[in-house]
C-alpha cells in the first residue's frame, strides 16, 4: 500500500498540460461539470498523484495508467480490477492511496474551525465528556471516523456518525492510524498491516501517531470491523 501527501500546485507542476492525454474520457467529463477553480486544481492534482503512486509501485510512465471514474465510488484503475483508491484533499493539501484491498483516507488541514462545536455530539470518543476537547482534538475526531466512512465507501452523515463509535487502541488493534504534523491530519484506514505501509509526507515531520478502534453500532448477526 502506497500513499502519497503534497501540494496541490507542486503536483501539479509535473502533470501534462495537455489533459487528453492522460485523463480518460470519463475523467474528462468529470472534470467539465467541476466550475470552481480550486476544485479542478484538487481534482487535477489527485489523479495525477494516483498515477504517480501507480507508476513508482507497478512501473510504466504516470501517464499510462488509466483510471475510470465511478458513480459515488473512488475511481477505478483500468485493468487492475483488485486494486483501490482514495483520494482527500483539504485547502492546498493533496492525498492519495492505492491499496490491494478496501482503504480509506482522510485529510484535513489543520486550522481552527468553531463550526465543529455544533457536532461534537457526533464525534466525541466513548467516555469523553462534552466540551473537553479543543478544537483540533475534535478534528482529529473527525478525520478518524471520516477515513473510516470513506472505506466503506459511506458519506459523513450526522446520522452515520452518531453511530460510529471510537475507543482508544494499539498499532496492532487499530481500525484506524491518524498521523499528526503541523499542516494537518491524516487518517488511514485499511485492510493492510501498518507494517506494509508506505507513507511518503513530502517534508512534513509527523508529530504524532493516534490509533483507534472503530465501533459501528450494527444489527444482530452483523460483523463489527
Amino acid at each position: 500500500m502506497r500513499i502519497q501527501v503534497a501540494r496541490v500546485e507542486q503536483v501539479l507542476v509535473d502533470a501534462p498540460g495537455a489533459l487528453d492525454t492522460w485523463l480518460s474520457e470519463s475523467e474528462l467529463e468529470r472534470l467539465q461539470r467541476l466550475k470552481v477553480p480550486n476544485r479542478r486544481d484538487q481534482y487535477l492534482s489527485g489523479h495525477w498523484l494516483v498515477r504517480c503512486l501507480l507508476s513508482q509501485h507497478f512501473g510504466d510512465k504516470p501517464g499510462a495508467w488509466q483510471l475510470i471514474e465511478r458513480s459515488n465510488l473512488p475511481p477505478a484503475v483500468l485493468g487492475f480490477a483488485p486494486l483501490q483508491v482514495s483520494i482527500s484533499h483539504s485547502g492546498g493539501w493533496i492525498a492519495a492511496a492505492i491499496a490491494d484491498g478496501a482503504i480509506g483516507i482522510d485529510l484535513e488541514q489543520r486550522r481552527e474551525r468553531a463550526g465543529l462545536l455544533r457536532f461534537q455530539h457526533l464525534l466525541l470518543a466513548q467516555g469523553e465528556a462534552p466540551d473537553s476537547l479543543d478544537l483540533d482534538q475534535l478534528l482529529q475526531r473527525w478525520v478518524a471516523k471520516e477515513a473510516w466512512v470513506k472505506r466503506h465507501h459511506g458519506s459523513a452523515l450526522p446520522e452515520q456518525l452518531v453511530e460510529l463509535k471510537l475507543l482508544p487502541a494499539s498499532a496492532e488493534t487499530a481500525s484506524v492510524q491518524l498521523c499528526s504534523t503541523a499542516a494537518f491530519h491524516l487518517g488511514i484506514t485499511a485492510l493492510a498491516t501498518s507494517s506494509t505501509w508506505q507513507v511518503d509526507f513530502g517534508q512534513n515531520e509527523v508529530l504524532q501517531r493516534t490509533y483507534w478502534r472503530v465501533c459501528p453500532s450494527t444489527a444482530p448477526g452483523e460483523q463489527v470491523d
